[in-house]
């Protein structure tokens, strides 16, 4: 298993200085899609649900104060794994374009977070701990086939107590395969509650 510290390194090593806020969103996407990838944490350390989004606490006491994070002196990022080192690389990619502001916003928007603050307001402080099992599944289910995805999507919601429809699961099926977007979808169902009226 990596060191946290070492984690922070690689990531700083690929987008140079960076934001603390920013650098700990990317921490929580590079946890998330390893377990997803894996099952299996990266590094050991508690991800907290903070009103600004999933924070590692003990990364946050080695930035606290700072307006820019330049470098990590604690960690190595040589250190990583090949395949490690390469999802680092993945995650920057994917999310790097994004701004503090908007991955904060991305996170509030996930079942992780979500979860861990179960119904307290998002401005609430909180040291909810992220479920790594939740985060496995949350981003296990965006690298599944698309009937795997639709599968675990019934089944959660019937866990939930939910019962899903026949032509929900059709159109969740044609989203997950790609063959229409989500809107497309909403409207296709909108259309339909529309002529039941």
């Amino acid at each position: 298993m990596a060191s946290v510290h070492d984690v922070v390194a690689a990531i700083l090593d690929r987008t140079g200085p960076e934001s603390p806020m920013k650098l700990q969103k990317l921490l929580y996407y590079t946890q998330g899609w390893h377990l997803g990838l894996t099952g299996e944490p990266l590094f050991p350390n508690r991800i907290e649900a903070w009103t600004a989004g999933p924070v590692v606490p003990e990364v946050y006491l080695c930035h606290e104060g700072s307006r820019e994070v330049d470098g990590w002196p604690g960690g190595d990022g040589g250190r990583l794994s090949e395949s490690d080192a390469d999802l680092v690389s993945t995650v920057v990619d994917r999310y790097g374009s994004f701004d503090r502001h908007q991955l904060s916003a991305m996170t509030h928007e996930e079942e992780p977070w979500r979860s861990a603050r179960g119904d307290l307001p998002d401005t609430a402080p909180s040291t909810a701990r992220l479920s790594e099992a939740v985060m496995a599944r949350f981003f296990g289910r965006m690298i599944t086939d698309p009937a795997t995805a639709v599968a675990e999507a019934k089944a959660s919601a019937h866990l939930e107590g939910l019962e899903v429809s026949d032509s929900a699961v059709a159109a969740c099926a044609d989203v997950a395969s790609g063959a229409i977007t989500t809107d497309e979808a909403v409207q296709r169902r909108l259309r339909q509650l529309l002529k039941t009226a």
